[in-house]
């Protein structure tokens, strides 16, 4: 009976793996009036509170004087939901089975884009083990721009023992050392793009720095980027836009902030969303996108293990 339990443990959890890995949502729900719901097996609703991504066999139902818009993430196209309806997701459309749905404008390409940033999930869903032993060295995301509002590093810790000098461009940062998984530290304004290195220090003396990467057969420097006032007023006007259309939805920033290579900024937005909207469960490989390009391979497989832990439950 023990191995017959461990045998259906592990069927269902390939089970799971299989559906979240392949599955990436459809559309968002979002300028949500009255009572609006939502159901992923047709049995069980919940109530829409705030913005909400919706996959493939959800269903959504209206309530009377209750209204929402969706987008659908490969067209771009928006949708009106009507009251007393009852909606399905589909694959790459929606169809009313009862009342009616209608087509709106358009979201702009800006919009279009964010949306077409969620997919291809599952590739985040798995680590790739290896069972030879590495050296302790520092690793950190290659490429990081920096806003007057948004001026945080961040890198995996290697250990409590060590703290960290920091350089970007001429100004060095000492950074204490901790025993988070994460390393975070606040970069001063500079001009244009910089070179950063990272070096871990011990009993005032350097361990082991940040090594250049190599990218098609050559070798690189890690580089920070800090917006000018130009840039930094472009971008406060798209956030403003992102809020007029999807309120204050944090993941959409985090799309945004993604394509601004603000890989900091778009975790933040990623861990707050999550944080507030428990049921979003499926788009947390979105954040262990972000986490894999900042090279934070310590959380990343730690909240790994608990999201899949958290699918099979």
């Amino acid at each position: 009976m023990k191995k017959l339990f461990m045998i259906l443990s592990l069927c269902l959890f390939i089970s799971s793996m299989a559906i979240a890995g392949k599955k990436d949502p459809v559309g968002v729900l979002f300028q949500v009036k009255g009572k609006v719901e939502y159901t992923k097996n047709g049995t069980k609703w919940k109530k829409v509170r705030r913005n909400k991504f919706l996959f493939s066999g959800y269903q959504v139902r209206t309530g009377p004087d209750s209204t929402a818009k969706l987008t659908i993430k490969d067209t771009g196209e928006n949708y009106d939901l009507h009251p007393n309806s009852l909606i399905d997701i589909g694959n790459k459309k929606l169809s009313a089975k009862q009342g009616s749905v209608t087509s709106a404008a358009a979201s702009g390409k800006l919009m279009s884009g964010l949306m077409k940033k969620f997919n291809k999930s599952q590739s985040y869903t798995t680590v790739r083990r290896s069972h030879k032993k590495k050296d302790v060295k520092i690793v950190a995301v290659r490429k990081i721009t920096f806003s007057d509002k948004y001026p945080f590093m961040v890198w995996n810790n290697i250990g409590s023992e060590y703290s960290y000098k920091l350089t970007v461009g001429d100004k060095t940062y000492d950074v204490p050392a901790n025993d988070s998984m994460v390393v975070r530290a606040k970069v001063e304004p500079f001009d244009g793009k910089q070179i950063f290195k990272i070096t871990a220090m011990q009993d005032g003396n350097a361990v082991v720095t940040l090594k250049p990467y190599k990218s098609k057969g050559k070798y690189k420097d890690h580089t920070a980027n800090w917006l000018n006032n130009a840039k930094e007023a472009e971008m406060e006007k798209t956030i403003r836009d992102i809020q007029e259309t999807y309120g204050e939805n944090s993941f959409m920033m985090g799309s945004y902030f993604e394509k601004q290579d603000m890989w900091v900024a778009s975790m933040d937005q990623y861990k707050q969303y999550l944080k507030e909207s428990p049921d979003e469960i499926e788009m947390t490989p979105y954040l262990f996108r972000v986490y894999k390009k900042l090279k934070l391979n310590g959380v990343y497989k730690a909240e790994l293990e608990q999201w899949k832990q958290a699918m099979i439950e």
